[in-house]
């Protein structure tokens, strides 16, 4: 899980839910043990829980591999509208 928020709902009210997913949240521990970001497409799921997956798409990371120290991007801001 890289990101949450909860937003309540009267019933048949919709909002709009944006996160800003910085690329270091992807990072992973490469085969030199070091932290890093690749390109390539992430996939990405939404819903209640693991077990209730509502939505799904990709996320396509571009540019070069690049190394991730311990000073990464740990948040994921959500903005409700």
């Amino acid at each position: 899980m890289k990101g949450f928020t909860r937003v309540r709902l009267a019933p048949g009210e919709q909002r709009k839910v944006t996160f800003r997913l910085h690329a270091e949240r992807l990072a992973y521990t490469g085969p030199d043990l070091t932290r890093i970001v690749e390109p390539g497409e992430i996939a990405v799921r939404l819903g209640s829980s693991s077990s209730d997956i509502r939505s799904s798409g990709t996320i396509r990371l571009t540019g070069p591999t690049r190394l991730v120290g311990h000073t990464r991007v740990l948040h994921t801001p959500a903005f409700v509208s």
